[in-house]
């Protein structure tokens, strides 16, 4: 050992304790590796230096200063819970999952039959609801019943009143029966006003102006387009202006527009067999069976409106004074169904 002259010992240098390390064969100087820098290393005095606490390197696992997942520094796991195969629930730690079956959440849950049938019970209960909820709007417009009722015929009742439409000569009694305050059927009378029959012919109609169009090589579908709103404008056009006459003359009769639909709706009957004709016996056949059809009409019209107008009286009375106004309307109505009839075929006919 080296004393100074005053006696105290100095401080050796880290070049000296390294030399004198050396020769007497002690430990091997540190490293200078920076991951060495901490370990085995010695003070002025060759006192060694407790180790100082490893830091993460977090520009190696890009952890941004966080320890990497499962490591534990003083006792404590700083890690995220390792990771489990899909379908093995983790155990429960810092920043773990329990039960966690992998995939999207929730989608398990639809497989449970109880879960199943609870989710079709209620889609089947909001879809009655909304059906109810439909009806009761559509009531306040237009009845279901009525529409029912419109549309309650068989083939025997078609028969008739086709029969009764191209024959009202020879039928004599145009009542209606009710049953209490409510009219019959059409099934069961004959006299009733129906939907089936005017909504075939309409879509024959169509059909048949179709054919005509296509045999003098004029038929295209936008045509025909054309030709089926052209027959329903000129349709909601009459039945206005019948419910506008109504008005100004201020006529209380029992004619409902669902009658008045069917009513003026018939003559698309006759307009159907005019066109055949004329396809087969061009123009003369066609005038001739739409004036027979107009006129067949006609009486059918007049003599079934009578009752809904007039109240079905047939005698002198039902033409005097007050019920002028009744006979005017009930000879527009009828008078009006062979113009149309020629308006809406006149040029199909070749």
């Amino acid at each position: 050992m080296d004393y100074s002259i005053s006696g105290v010992r100095q401080p050796r240098s880290r070049e000296q304790v390294r030399d004198r390390r050396v020769a007497g064969g002690g430990t091997t100087p540190p490293s200078t590796n920076s991951s060495n820098m901490y370990e085995n290393q010695y003070d002025a005095y060759g006192q060694p230096i407790p180790p100082q606490p490893q830091l993460f390197d977090d520009t190696s696992t890009h952890n941004y200063g966080y320890p990497p997942q499962g490591a534990e520094y003083g006792g404590v796991n700083y890690g995220y819970q390792q990771q489990m195969p899909p379908g093995q629930p983790g155990p429960m730690g810092r920043g773990g999952y329990s039960g966690y079956q992998g995939g999207m959440p929730g989608t398990q849950i639809f497989q449970d039959p109880m879960v199943a049938n609870m989710a079709m019970q209620y889609g089947q209960s909001l879809a009655s609801q909304g059906r109810e909820y439909m009806d009761k709007k559509l009531e306040k417009y237009v009845s279901t019943s009525q529409i029912k009722y419109y549309f309650a015929v068989d083939t025997q009742y078609v028969v008739k009143k086709l029969r009764l439409l191209f024959f009202p000569f020879t039928h004599s009694d145009w009542s209606v029966r009710y049953e209490q305050d409510q009219p019959v059927q059409p099934r069961h009378e004959v006299n009733a006003p129906d939907l089936y029959i005017p909504i075939m012919a309409i879509v024959t109609y169509i059909l048949v102006a179709g054919l005509c169009l296509g045999l003098q090589e004029r038929f295209s579908p936008d045509v025909l387009g054309m030709q089926a709103s052209s027959a329903l404008v000129w349709l909601i056009l009459e039945i206005l202006v019948v419910l506008a006459t109504l008005y100004v003359t201020a006529i209380q009769t029992n004619i409902k527009y669902l009658d008045l639909l069917a009513f003026s709706s018939y003559k698309y009957v006759g307009m159907i067999i005019a066109l055949l004709a004329g396809i087969v016996l061009e123009s003369v056949g066609y005038y001739c069976v739409l004036a027979y059809c107009s006129l067949s009409l006609v009486v059918f019209m007049f003599r079934t409106l009578r009752w809904q107008v007039q109240g079905g009286n047939s005698g002198m009375e039902a033409y005097s004074a007050g019920n002028k106004r009744r006979l005017y309307l009930l000879l527009f109505m009828s008078g009006l169904q062979p113009l149309m009839m020629w308006w809406l075929t006149r040029h199909l006919v070749a």
